[in-house]
């Protein structure tokens, strides 16, 4: 039988052993990174006379509804026996309303054989990072009777990371440190695309003599090129910090190029600049980190990219109308240098879009720097994006996600429109199109901009209408309005909630300014803090995804309801492993997050819960008290703001209309 093996269970120490056993094939996974999964449900074991012959672990991700199936083991005299099948199937019981299991396996290994028997449909193959070069095969087996976007490029934008030196040379000669070489497992490479800086390279030319294995293996690595300008302020900027002296030069030479790339980690195991981590990422917005630490991050979001919200919340960051093309200075920052791309070039493809009656919108840094530059012009129900340029350095991919959104705010105040992004992609750009729902068709990338709002009773939307309402999901329905934005899906069966949030938290965490303006203006900021973390008293009765009501106490005139969010998943345990887990989400400090905590369980051991959420929608003006009450009668139940309710979907709709509601 298959069962649930939590870390005090006695099957848990033969699950350890197996994997093990089964380690040159499974990969290396920190011992933390197991015990954690088996603490949150995700480790299977089948069962049989009180022995373990097989078990599978896998993640969750939380954007995409997948689940990443990282380990399935099967003990070797025991195999051929539907050990896996029954693995399979009992991820499939407990996830029910997940959109599939998708897994990468070696293309030499004779488990490609197997996938197929199991349900699983090959999507294709892609390079590994195994210093053989290895091909990787891609499977997915549907959970749901039906997924949005069959036909959709299924392969994930990978989280670009930097590598210092000494993890460089522990992966190409396959020194003492697992956890470094597990960086080039395959459930990493899933996710994660290794980088080099320019500084490792000479480094590494300094220390080994060149030969041709080296060569080789480091030509497996994307180097990190920013311009030597963009770098150098950089570097100047680092060295005049207080914390200079306590970091080798040519350690701040690799950290100044990894911040002006798209990388968003360094991962390092020198004790002495790990230290400074929080100093350095406070600084320019790079986290670094151990590797053990990252496989581990890796495996809490279940391989899903985390976003560094607050640093784009206070960038200061602004968008406004190109009345010119911009002089070749400018447009020298957005080029793609790599392919030897000139100003005239692009100047180009930006009066396409002018010739056509559009338009060019810049956004820039509160000191003038250009962020990310777009131009986009409208023939009848279809917006074409001729330029979506972003500059080099750590703030491309949250710039370009925010002027993605921005140029979606300007198409919906024209109408419902096909948008197609025509331009050649920049990594950080492509990162920024997937996570806003945006999908790959061909050379373009294409979402639709759809204004209505969709009720029982109402004909669905082209993309849902062969699911049907009865079969509509939660999972479903967040997935259509990602990429179908502002359009709405109200079914009457998501579960809903309506959460209460101090004011101090919510105008950080859901991204609005005093005094409040109108939600087309406000989105930007929203836009900032779409994919976020708020912690509170422990609840362990909740389920994800749902949509939030965000209900702001004690704000007096800002009080009141004041926007709608999707819960995408929730975490209890001890708050100091929770701010750990997700400090790239939220804007809290460790502090912040244990006065949520509140004593829970038979030990009495603090415990809070961690609600991660996205999506979030602003409205105008908040719904006050006597009004909310009108629209849910159950909110007059005395106390009822104290705490998370949960709520009838059909009120968060009522509330959502009210919000809405404009006077133009």
């Amino acid at each position: 039988m298959i069962e649930a093996v939590s870390p005090d269970s006695p099957h848990y120490q033969r699950v350890i052993e197996l994997g093990n056993a089964n380690s040159a094939t499974l990969g290396f996974l920190p011992y933390e990174a197991i015990k954690q999964a088996a603490d949150e449900g995700r480790v299977l074991a089948f069962v049989e006379d009180g022995e373990v012959k097989g078990y599978a672990l896998y993640g969750k991700r939380v954007r995409t509804g997948d689940i990443s199936l990282t380990h399935l083991c099967v003990e070797k005299d025991q195999r051929g026996q539907g050990i896996a099948r029954e693995l399979v199937e009992g991820i499939v019981e407990r996830n029910s309303h997940r959109a599939g299991i998708r897994l990468s396996c070696r293309k030499d290994y004779d488990a490609n054989d197997m996938w197929p028997e199991l349900g699983f449909t090959r999507w294709g193959e892609k390079p590994g990072r195994s210093r053989a070069g290895h091909l990787l095969v891609t499977w997915w087996r549907p959970i749901a009777a039906h997924t949005l976007f069959e036909d959709q490029d299924h392969e994930d934008a990978r989280l670009l990371v930097a590598i210092d030196t000494n993890i460089l040379l522990d992966i190409l000669e396959e020194r003492g440190f697992p956890a470094s070489r597990a960086l080039t497992a395959d459930w990493v490479a899933e996710v994660a695309e290794l980088a080099v800086t320019a500084q490792s390279r000479s480094e590494l030319s300094d220390q080994r003599s060149s030969s041709e294995s080296i060569e080789s293996s480091l030509g497996e690595f994307v180097t990190l090129e920013p311009s030597r300008e963009a770098w150098h302020a950089e570097l100047e900027a680092l060295q005049q910090s207080p914390f200079a002296n306590r970091i080798g030069a040519s350690d701040l030479r690799v950290v100044a190029q990894a911040a002006t790339s798209d990388a968003t980690y360094l991962v390092t195991r020198d004790e002495d600049l790990l230290k400074q981590g929080n100093h350095i990422e406070q600084l320019n917005g790079l986290s670094l980190i151990g590797p053990d630490d990252f496989l581990l991050r890796l495996q809490a979001l279940g391989g899903e990219h985390s976003h560094q919200t607050r640093v784009i919340a206070a960038s200061g960051m602004s968008v406004a109308p190109v009345s010119r093309i911009p002089t070749n200075a400018v447009l020298a920052a957005y080029c793609d240098h790599q392919v030897g791309e000139r100003p005239a070039e692009l100047r180009q493809r930006l009066s396409i879009a002018t010739a056509h009656g559009g338009r060019i919108e810049q956004m820039t840094t509160s000191s003038g720097d250009p962020l990310v530059l777009g131009a986009m012009y409208r023939e009848q129900s279809r917006v074409t994006v001729t330029a979506l340029r972003s500059a080099s350095g750590q703030q491309s991919y949250p710039a370009a996600r925010q002027m993605i959104h921005h140029l979606r705010i300007v198409v919906a105040r024209d109408g419902s429109a096909d948008l197609v992004i025509e331009d050649q992609t920049q990594p950080s750009v492509k990162r920024a199109l997937r996570d806003e729902g945006f999908r790959s068709v061909g050379s373009t990338w294409k979402a639709v901009v759809q204004t209505d709002m969709f009720g029982p009773g109402d004909a669905l939307p082209q993309e849902l209408s062969q699911i049907g309402w009865d079969r509509l999901n939660a999972n479903l329905i967040r997935e259509y309005e990602r990429y179908a934005w502002p359009s709405k899906v109200f079914s009457g069966a998501v579960t809903s909630y309506c959460v209460p949030i101090k004011p101090e938290y919510a105008r950080v965490l859901l991204g609005y300014e005093e005094p409040q303006a109108r939600l087309f203006e406000m989105h930007l900021l929203a836009a900032a803090a779409r994919e976020n973390t708020y912690y509170m008293t422990p609840r362990q009765s909740l389920e994800a995804p749902a949509r939030i009501i965000w209900w702001v106490s004690g704000g007096g005139a800002f009080g009141g309801v004041r926007a709608m969010s999707w819960l995408d998943a929730f975490d209890t345990g001890d708050p100091r492993r929770l701010y750990r887990k997700y400090r790239d989400r939220g804007v809290l400090d460790e502090r912040q997050v244990l006065d949520s905590a509140k004593p829970s369980g038979k030990d009495s051991h603090a415990t809070a819960t961690a609600l991660l959420f996205s999506q979030t929608e602003i409205f105008p003006e908040p719904i006050a008290m006597d009004r909310a009450r009108e629209l849910c009668p159950a909110m007059t139940t005395d106390g009822y703001f104290i705490t998370t309710r949960q709520i009838d979907e059909a009120s968060v709709q009522a509330f959502y209309e009210e919000g809405l509601r404009r006077d133009d």
